[in-house]
């Protein structure tokens, strides 16, 4: 009879137990997922997936879209990776502007910008960034291997223009432009539209704006997962993206023109961004700020403004020219 209460006891103890241990591997599971699994998968899907952006906006154009004539061409990044692009050369050109789209984007992102260009005299270089489009690579380093991109096309305009080369670029096509710039003195003019600060800064940024958007991150804190995302996009993808450091390359474009653009309303890359990036390139950069809530719609959304700044831009590196 005594011993119903001693077995009763035992296996109240045998429940705490397992619910203790389910607990333990709860936790750990918890645990392995933020601290492991999430980072190791964002530092893929932004290096790695090569997801291509549905931009409906922009589907299906050319320049032929516009009446200009123009050459489906390749060419190779300073590294030997091949690039697809469009060129568009203008009758008695002043010289060239290389066009950079953004992250998941592709060149027709950049397409609506070329008739501008052609009506003021510019060749224009449409250019799809490695891992985008039809260019090859195999990873997205943020501008720190895409810098050899741009610097491949203002190579390959060489051989047909000897004229200025100026860069415009949007997001990261404006990081990877400002980077290129800074790199090469021969790159006579800069347009850099929504672009961030550092790669280390935009990770934090969005992994902010991240856990607002999917209900799932919000368990993953800010603080060391940034920093576990940045250690396996180095592990991952080849590069250290701790080098990817926009502001700094600003600092060393030597006084040449440079326009950096925002929209008032972007979360993703806040208008505060183009004043340090002016601040740090110097005397002869300047800001345009664009009512838009919209990361990349500046150009759109602000046309007329967009253009006499770019405008005002590309004329300065003309009588930087003339003047040498």
């Amino acid at each position: 009879m005594l011993s119903s209460p001693i077995k009763a006891l035992d296996s109240k103890d045998t429940v705490k137990r397992w619910a203790r241990r389910l607990a333990a591997l709860v936790l750990a599971g918890l645990l392995l997922f933020v601290f492991g699994f999430a980072p190791w998968f964002l530092a893929g899907i932004a290096t790695l997936n090569r997801f291509a952006y549905k931009d409906r906006e922009n589907a299906g154009l050319t320049p032929g879209s516009f009446q200009l004539a123009f050459e489906d061409v390749k060419l190779k990044a300073r590294d030997g990776v091949e690039l697809g692009a469009w060129w568009v050369p203008a009758a008695g050109a002043r010289g060239t502007v290389v066009l950079i789209h953004g992250l998941n984007r592709s060149r027709i992102e950049m397409v609506k910008k070329v008739p501008f260009l052609a009506a003021r005299g510019w060749n224009a270089l449409v250019l799809d960034l490695r891992r985008h489009g039809a260019s090859g690579g195999t990873a997205t380093s943020f501008g720190a291997a895409e810098k050899l991109d741009a610097l491949g096309a203002v190579d390959w305009v060489r051989q047909r223009d000897s004229g200025p080369v100026a860069l415009w670029g949007v997001s990261l096509g404006g990081a990877t432009a400002t980077l290129a710039a800074a790199e090469a003195p021969e790159i006579a003019a800069l347009v850099c539209d929504s672009t961030y600060r550092s790669l280390p800064d935009t990770v934090n940024h969005h992994l902010t704006l991240a856990r607002e958007w999917r209900w799932w991150l919000r368990i993953v804190p800010q603080w060391p997962v940034a920093d576990i995302v940045l250690f396996w996009m180095r592990q991952r993808a080849g590069f250290d993206p701790r080098g990817v450091d926009v502001v700094a390359a600003a600092r060393r474009l030597q006084g040449r023109p440079a326009l950096f653009v925002a929209a008032s309303g972007d979360r993703r890359m806040p208008s505060a961004i183009a004043f340090e990036l002016k601040d740090a390139a110097g005397a002869a950069a300047r800001v345009l700020v664009v009512p838009s809530q919209s990361h990349g719609g500046a150009y759109r959304d602000g046309q007329a403004a967009y253009e006499a700044a770019v405008g005002a831009v590309l004329d300065e590196a003309l009588e930087a020219r003339r003047g040498q």
